[in-house]
């Protein structure tokens, strides 16, 4: 039985699709879509969907009722308030530090480069005082449009943080781009304006940004070792699957150029369907293009509220029947065999798969004037050998009665985690036209609610100075 493990901050975002929840911003919309088709993919393609019953006490209850078909497991019955401990001592290790305007941590650095936007940090001036401003580093209307889109995904997780009752640290290093740290009486070298007064700290908004940005490190942990633990196949909101990327390659010494590749390589190829083995026998890929289901849905209902059960209808459909068998055919050959026997056996397979897949996106297809948007289900399978470089988890507690499908917890496996290029999927949302409309059109923003919105910076003036601006 294969099963897929989906976060909180996924089951917000179809919430705040279907009118329940108000947003924030309406800047994470497009985000929020590609988190749903997470959502909907996983209900097709899966036999079981499982949550972690952390949610903020208050609301627990109507979340657990607004999705009746996930079974929400507790965190106190599988030992995870031991991982969760786990997870935020690494995040709480992370000590994030900006200089010369950018990111130098290798954590935070490598998932911007992932999500592939540039973000930088400047003096602008306010009443007469320099502040650090966060920006977008970009010259053309859609470039900063994704970047919106990113970074109100990103402040979003401070509140996912809040409805989980925690708080997190936005304490970050500042260093200026000649090496000089920066404290109380900083004075911006070559400053055109005044002596240069800088407030010499970072701003609200560069604080909330570093502390959703642990969150979010915290977050995507504690779901890796989870998943680790439960042999469930992650699903998480789609900033979190790019810093999951990152944190497993690392973690599990694939090398940092190694999640990029997959990413890339499945989003720019050609052929459908393909493996892609790691050279050190630690991990699998495979790839699956599919339409946008929620596109489909969103034209067949006019109504994103009633989008999950229209996929619970056609889930039965025996093109997703065939499929799920198929996958947890390709589950069991990873579980059961060593990466280079259950390539060869699982090549087959995916090639089925990829003939379904183009049946599947004919007859659940939507066309636009760009021809039928199309996504990719890719799955890096993480060997038990890899995970073994991850932090410890612990020991199953059996006096619990489990649900019946962990049958197989005490066989030590390893687990599926799916990637997204980000970038891509946001593209692919923009070309959806009136479905896009469709899915958007049950969100209220919450008017009292404090947002952060980006500057632009176009990348000619990045290290000039002028009246109102100076590099950090």
């Amino acid at each position: 039985m294969t099963y897929a493990l989906i976060d909180n901050s996924t089951l917000t975002a179809v919430q705040r699709l279907t009118g329940q929840v108000l947003t924030k911003s309406r800047d994470s919309v497009d985000t929020d879509i590609v988190a749903f088709e997470n959502y909907i993919q996983a209900i097709l393609f899966y036999d079981r969907l499982i949550a972690i019953d952390d949610y903020i006490p208050a609301h627990r209850d109507a979340r657990i009722a607004s999705f009746p078909d996930i079974t929400f497991l507790t965190k106190a019955d599988f030992n995870l308030d031991e991982i969760e401990t786990t997870a935020t001592a690494k995040a709480d290790q992370l000590q994030p530090k900006l200089q010369g305007g950018e990111f130098v941590n290798d954590n935070f650095k490598k998932l911007i480069e992932l999500l592939q936007t540039h973000i930088v940090c400047t003096w602008d001036i306010s009443s007469s005082v320099y502040h650090l401003t966060l920006k977008s580093l970009s010259d053309n209307p859609q470039e900063f449009d994704k970047y919106g889109n990113i970074a109100a995904s990103i402040f979003a997780e401070l509140g996912d943080a809040s409805d989980a009752g925690k708080r997190t640290s936005g304490n970050v290093e500042l260093v200026d781009r000649f090496g000089n740290p920066i404290s109380r009486g900083y004075k911006v070298p070559d400053a055109r304006w005044g002596d240069g007064t800088s407030s010499g700290e970072a701003s609200g908004a560069i604080k909330a940004f570093v502390a959703s940005l642990v969150w979010l490190a915290n977050r995507s942990i504690f779901y890796s070792l989870t998943a680790k633990y439960l042999q469930a196949d992650t699903f998480l909101y789609p900033i979190r699957q790019a810093y999951q990327q990152s944190y497993i390659s690392q973690t599990c010494h694939y090398g940092f150029d190694y999640a990029k590749h997959i990413v890339e390589h499945f989003s720019t190829s050609l052929s459908s369907d393909l493996i892609d083995v790691h050279h050190g026998g630690l991990a699998t890929s495979t790839s699956t293009e599919l339409p946008v289901f929620s596109a489909w849905l969103a034209k067949q209902t006019g109504d994103p509220a009633q989008i999950v059960q229209a996929a619970y209808d056609i889930r039965n459909n025996p093109e997703f029947v065939e499929a799920r068998e198929k996958m947890r055919e390709v589950r069991r050959l990873f579980d059961e065999q060593d990466i280079a026997d259950a390539n060869r056996a699982v090549s087959g397979i995916v090639q089925d798969i990829g003939k379904a897949s183009n049946d599947i996106r004919i007859k659940y297809g939507l066309q636009t004037r760009q021809g039928v948007p199309v996504t990719k289900l890719v799955h890096v399978y993480n060997t038990y050998a890899a995970l073994n470089s991850l932090p410890r988890v612990p020991g199953y507690n059996f006096k619990v009665k489990v649900p019946e499908f962990f049958y197989k917890l005490r066989q030590p496996r390893g687990f599926r985690s799916v990637y997204r290029n980000l970038t891509h999927d946001l593209s692919t949302v923009w070309s959806l036209g009136e479905a896009r409309d469709i899915l958007g059109s049950r969100v209220s923003e919450d008017k009292e609610a404090r947002a952060y919105s980006p500057k632009q910076e176009e990348p000619r003036y990045r290290n000039a100075h002028s009246p109102f601006k100076s590099p950090m």
